[in-house]
């Protein structure tokens, strides 16, 4: 695991640093950050603490029977900075590995309340659902209760983004592909209750469309990233702002 610092918006970066040792633990073996935005707290008692949303597979615990390549242990956790990202931590870490809900690539958002939301894929699960979620009261410390499947979030197992809005209500929004049966028809999905229930209010293509990730722009805009194309999800990354008065209405 790596950290790169940039002082001019992006134009250049700092060499890599591994930050490892601090962020890894010994059973883990895949291994990822995001993919997508991490958050800064604005709120409480954590306000400044860096919150880096990350997934993992781990092994088999000692004396067990598998063999490593199932399925099931995947898992989703946090990263933790009080430092401006001079040190690193663990923060939560969902290791049910129980074959119902494996959570992957997951997403996270600070609600007004200044708890944090999480989202996660479910990976190669059974549960009832493709998304799951859970809240974090102690800045990404722990989760209040184990990841709960999301069935208002309809779409195929892919990775979705989330991002609550600051202003306007302060609505809580979701991009990812709605299709149930495949990665197409990208949209914004909005929740008023912080996460609780989900509706869709914009389409954004009907084509094919994979990962994405979202930022709030100045004039009450929300911009888009993402995967899309004609025949296959990867033939081209496109951003587009969208006005938020046509998604929060």
């Amino acid at each position: 695991v790596f950290v790169q610092v940039s002082r001019d918006d992006g134009k250049t970066f700092s060499a890599l640093r591994e930050i490892t040792a601090t962020t890894k633990r010994p059973d883990w073996r895949w291994y990822a950050t995001g993919p997508g935005h991490a958050i800064a707290l604005a709120q409480g008692p954590h306000a400044g603490r860096l919150v880096v949303p990350a997934n993992h597979s781990s092994a088999p615990p000692t004396g067990s029977t598998d063999t490593g390549a199932e399925p099931k242990y995947y898992g989703a956790h946090s990263l933790i900075s009080d430092d401006h990202g001079a040190t690193w931590r663990i923060g939560f870490s969902d290791d049910s590995f129980d074959g119902v809900l494996n959570t992957n690539e997951s997403t996270a958002a600070e609600l007004r309340d200044g708890t944090i939301y999480f989202n996660t894929r479910d990976q190669n699960g059974t549960s009832s659902a493709t998304r799951a979620d859970g809240i974090s009261e102690d800045g990404g410390e722990s989760l209040v209760a184990p990841y709960a499947p999301q069935s208002d979030l309809i779409g195929p197992v892919v990775q979705g983004s989330v991002l609550q809005v600051r202003g306007m209500d302060w609505p809580l929004l979701y991009s990812g592909p709605s299709d149930p049966r495949s990665r197409a028809r990208m949209a914004i999905r909005v929740s008023e209750d912080g996460g609780k229930n989900w509706e869709q209010r914009y389409l954004v293509s009907e084509q094919r469309a994979a990962y994405s990730d979202m930022v709030q722009l100045p004039g009450q805009v929300v911009g888009l990233l993402y995967e899309t194309g004609v025949t296959d999800t990867h033939e081209t990354i496109r951003f587009e702002r969208i006005p938020l008065a046509e998604v929060v209405r």
